[in-house]
């Protein structure tokens, strides 16, 4: 097994890593990007297909090319979704609003696509994940996330496997209590694990990431879209999808049968998920059993707690209590953003910190163009049109096909979304109403089938729940390999919640 170098006697306080600038990309590979990129809007020369609008087919053809320009990057992610929302709101007259809507009176379109724009920046999931990344900043700034990353690598840092148990257990503990994954993990997990990886001299943008940081980053994005679907109560939409299951076709799902329901396929994904990690993404620093030795000794050079830290912890716990227990005094964002100003009035953190967090910013860009452009899919139709065409590929198939039909159709289409609540909003009603038209179909089977789901969806896209972005912006996870990653883990989460998850819901109904 591969095992870690002498561990150096004074890494960098706080867990900061040196980072090596990425090669400039030849100009001719720049064009071959774009050009791919730009290859979807070639549809936009068809006829739209029969039931849509033709400027929805104009914004489809678009956000394709967005999806492909975040696959290839021919610049960063965040400016690929930023030149995205630039087209769209010049193009507003042509693929944002229909002629109808042009000609109402008193209908302004310059002020209603810089309306649109501008609409994902004030999505409150964009300014949480913000948050999160902040919370991260303190946990480095004052060697907090350093110190518990010591105490993890001194308890079970021998091997990286163990690690990654431990990543489960921490996420396991938290998600009945968090309602809010992107709190749960991206503000109180990912703050924690981002100082691990220096530790084993795997440092993010460099090749040297995939010694041990990838695995542990993708090991508790993964973990987090497991137990976001276990718990009702462990992301936001998941009470949002009960409501609408109980307004749309008058099934209770309680927190009872949601947990029973999930369960045993939960609990399969629980143990796993870091073991298929390790073997599709595998780290290169296996075992280390004298950085054990070397972790414990760091931890008493580093002392007892400083008045930062203690400051730290302080704020963190009050986070926690106020995403367990606040929802009816404040939201999570709220609670978030509280959080921070404490952080800079306490001086835990400086202003300048948080200007110089250029992933932080970087993050608020991508995301924030990304909920913008999957918004307006929902608002030019396209989603209902591709659910009206599932329906007519649903006519004749046998009742379980049709079932197990609507459930995948309602994971993949996940793609096209950058938030599972709008996903949530858009289409769990389109879907249980599919559903409901189809004769015979057990609607008691079907509507906790399509809840469970939400969470692991998550795990398909560098963007496809909260966390997703923290993660992604790491520098440990290189985007590609989340795309294939996403599409690998969904696959077999998907084939496990088939096979075990809905024999369980039909055995509980």
């Amino acid at each position: 097994m591969a095992e870690l170098p002498p561990a150096p006697s004074t890494p960098p306080a706080g867990g900061v890593a040196t980072t090596t600038a990425p090669a400039k990309r030849p100009a001719t590979g720049t064009l071959v990007r774009w050009a791919v990129c730009l290859a979807p809007l070639l549809l936009a020369l068809l006829p739209a297909p029969e039931g849509l609008p033709q400027h929805a087919w104009y914004f489809f053809a678009l956000f394709l090319a967005v999806i492909v320009g975040l696959i290839v990057e021919p610049v960063p992610s965040a400016a690929v979704g930023l030149v995205g929302v630039a087209a769209a709101a010049t193009l507003a007259r042509y693929v944002l609003y229909s002629p109808a809507q042009l000609a109402a009176p008193h209908f302004n379109v310059t002020t209603a696509a810089i309306g649109w724009a501008l609409s994902g920046f004030s999505n409150t999931t964009v300014w949480l994940i913000f948050a999160a990344f902040i919370f991260a900043l303190g946990y480095e700034k004052t060697g907090l996330g350093r110190r518990i990353a010591l105490m993890l690598v001194a308890a079970l840092g021998g091997s990286t496997l163990r690690l990654g148990y431990a990543v489960v257990m921490a996420d396991l503990v938290l998600a009945p209590f968090t309602p809010s994954n992107t709190a749960r993990s991206g503000g109180t997990i990912y703050p924690v694990i981002k100082n691990l990886p220096e530790l084993y001299d795997s440092r993010p943008n460099d090749p040297s990431s995939r010694r041990i940081g990838g695995y542990l980053m993708w090991t508790a994005l993964a973990t987090t879209c497991v137990t976001s679907s276990m718990f009702l109560t462990a992301l936001a939409p998941n009470p949002l999808a009960a409501e609408l299951v109980r307004t749309t076709v008058h099934i209770d799902i309680t927190w009872t049968r949601w947990f029973l329901s999930f369960l045993p396929c939960g609990l399969i994904l629980l143990i796993a998920t870091p073991w298929l990690a390790y073997k599709l993404y595998p780290p290169s620093v296996t075992s280390s059993p004298e950085v054990q030795t070397w972790a414990r000794a760091e931890l008493r050079k580093q002392g007892p707690l400083q008045r930062r830290e203690v400051i730290l912890i302080v704020l963190v716990l009050l986070a926690l209590t106020l995403w367990v227990a606040g929802g009816s005094l404040m939201d999570a964002t709220t609670a978030a953003v509280v959080v921070v100003a404490l952080l800079i009035v306490t001086g835990t953190i400086t202003w300048g910190d948080v200007l110089g967090d250029k992933p932080a910013w970087n993050t608020l860009v991508w995301f924030g163009t990304l909920v913008t452009l999957a918004g307006g899919l929902s608002q030019t139709g396209v989603v209902k049109w591709i659910a009206s065409m599932e329906g007519v590929l649903l006519a004749g198939l046998p009742v379980v096909w049709a079932l197990v039909a609507i459930v995948v159709a309602f994971v993949l289409l996940h793609y096209l979304f950058a938030s599972v609540t709008a996903h949530t909003i858009a289409l769990l009603p389109v879907m249980l109403t599919l559903g409901a038209g189809v004769a015979g179909m057990p609607m008691e089977v079907l509507a906790p089938a399509l809840c469970l789901t939400i969470g692991i969806m998550g795990i398909m896209t560098p963007y496809g729940t909260g966390p997703s972005p923290v993660y992604a912006n790491s520098g440990f996870l290189p985007g590609r390999d989340m795309w294939w990653l996403g599409a690998i883990f969904v696959l077999l989460y998907l084939l496990v919640f088939l096979g075990v998850g809905l024999p369980t819901i039909y055995a509980l109904s």
